[in-house]
């Protein structure tokens, strides 16, 4: 784990969890450590070190197993989850706009919680539409979104302690049979629950839910996908990938490479009883062929007639949309010349001097001066190659190639500072500020109170305006619209991460894929 990226983690946990879980986090970044190691080295009280690891463990950020000394148990940190803190808004998105306002605010709780009841949550959201939000809802509404939370896969049962352990450290199980198995919650004693705070839960106290981010990850994947025809091609081409991707999950498992083939008489028919796109349905084999023969690569059609299908490749789409992204930004920092020797050299794979400046049609003077650059930021990388029957440094030649996993790592790191920066500037604002937004929220209540007890708008208007002066309006406004763009900078970056993200992951499953068949095929020469 590089330091830019535990600079960011380090940063958005002493954002939302405070300084102390600050101080355990840090100590954790170093490897796992028993609580007593945790204890000494961050000189906080004991009490206050266990309920710094509870608030961890409870998000799903820390880990704990039996360390050397069985009967002690040492904490492990999970970087990869600290980093999802930079997306709950937008899978809250997603699930608004899939599910509704209900399952939204639903998943709000959990995420806000770590993990919570079904029957917690419902209560929960109840209370808040009491006061006012969504007041259309009714109680089974909660409860039959919650449902379609679980049964889609959205949330998933956190592991308890397993009745067989015997150890002072507990160990988690959970069955794979009940991950996604929603509990039963009759609706008489489910109300009598949510409207009376001393009642005892409805049978599901021991049963929490957690998210499940690999179900938002491969929504998010298949947004990007999708967008990405739209764009390439036009809508219709983008409603067949998204009908491809959903026949896709009826034969294949989520995170494969690559998908088992998709009937296409079964593709038209879905296109025609459930999306009745008749448009598509009429050109569909236009629109396969079309996308089939593009540079991306999206798709691939095996056969011809009744009896043809399609696969998505899906490591071939992560790739081609990774160096887009990569090209985008090479031209942003260097200019459409550089990127389009970048470029040059993806298509390529190996060339030399000569020819790139030939290929490119950029002076020599500039084409060097533009390929030391990309050189100097790692965005290319030089080979030597050595003449056969030659000896000394004369007889070598170097070829220009593009390492991937390197720029990709660098990408990413150059994102990790992007957020990091961001993050820093938006409360170093409201830090510099803190008076002014303190001043206007007593405003807000009090205007809010006197709303509540009947006052005219006007009245609270003039008030409003007796004490703030126009310029504080003015620089209060200012804060609000530069933090917003740091958010909105923030969450764009985001997607670049995810992106790079996804790429590493494909590039790892696809060298295991390479090992494993390598391995077989080696089983299979000796026997």
């Amino acid at each position: 784990m590089s330091l830019k990226y535990e600079r960011l983690c380090s940063l958005l946990i002493s954002e939302h969890f405070g300084s102390t879980v600050q101080k355990i986090h840090s100590e954790l970044q170093w490897g796992p450590r028993t609580l007593s190691l945790l204890i000494s080295a961050t000189g906080l009280p004991a009490g206050i070190v266990k309920k710094g690891l509870c608030v961890m463990i409870q998000y799903g950020f820390v880990t704990f197993s039996p360390g050397k000394v069985p009967s002690v148990a040492e904490y492990s940190l999970q970087h990869d989850q600290v980093i999802l803190i930079l997306r709950y808004p937008r899978y809250l998105t997603l699930i608004k706009d899939t599910y509704g306002e209900p399952s939204r605010l639903l998943l709000c709780e959990v995420m806000k919680h770590g993990c919570l009841t079904a029957s917690k949550a419902i209560q929960l959201v109840w209370n808040q539409i009491k006061e006012g939000q969504n007041k259309g809802t009714s109680l089974e509404d909660l409860r039959s979104a919650f449902h379609d939370l679980i049964i889609n896969q959205y949330l998933m049962c956190c592991p308890t302690v397993s009745e067989t352990c015997t150890d002072k450290v507990p160990v988690l199980t959970v069955e794979e049979t009940d991950l996604y198995n929603p509990p039963e919650l009759p609706l008489k004693e489910l109300k009598r629950f949510v409207e009376d705070e001393s009642a005892t839960d409805p049978g599901d106290g021991k049963v929490y839910w957690r998210p499940n981010f690999d179900r938002f990850h491969q929504d998010l994947r298949d947004k990007v996908m999708i967008n990405a025809v739209k764009r390439r091609f036009d809508d219709h081409a983008g409603t067949l990938m998204e009908v491809l991707l959903n026949l896709m999950y009826l034969r294949t498992a989520p995170w494969v490479t690559r998908s088992n083939p998709v009937p296409v008489q079964e593709i038209k028919e879905s296109v025609e009883r459930k999306l009745k796109n008749t448009y598509l349905a009429q050109y569909l084999d236009q629109y396969i062929k079309v996308i089939e023969e593009d540079s991306s690569n999206f798709i691939r059609k095996h056969g011809d007639g009744n009896f043809s299908s399609v696969h998505v490749n899906i490591v071939t789409a992560v790739q081609y949309l990774t160096v887009a992204s990569i090209e985008n930004l090479v031209e942003y920092r260097f200019g459409s010349k550089a990127a389009r020797i970048f470029r040059l050299v993806c298509m390529k794979k190996y060339i030399d001097q000569e020819q790139l400046q030939k290929l490119a049609m950029i002076p020599d003077k500039e084409a060097k001066q533009l390929t030391y650059k990309l050189i100097h930021e790692n965005f290319l990388h030089l080979k030597e190659v050595r003449k056969t029957g030659g000896a000394g440094p004369a007889k070598n030649f170097y070829l220009f190639h593009i390492d991937f996993h390197q720029v990709v790592h660098m990408v990413l790191e150059i994102c990790y500072k992007a957020v990091y920066n961001t993050l820093t500037r938006a409360a170093h604002e409201r830090n510099e500020n803190i008076r002014l937004i303190e001043k206007q929220e007593k405003l807000n209540s009090i205007a809010e109170c006197m709303r509540e007890q009947g006052t005219d708008d006007q009245q609270i208007k003039e008030l409003v305006d007796e004490w703030m002066s126009p310029p504080e309006k003015a620089q209060l406004e200012s804060i609000e619209t530069m933090i917003e763009n740091l958010r909105l900078a923030e969450l764009h970056v985001d997607d670049t991460i995810f992106l790079m993200q996804l790429y590493n992951y494909y590039e790892t499953a696809c060298v295991k894929e390479a090992r494993e068949a390598k391995a077989s095929e080696k089983a299979k020469s000796r026997n």
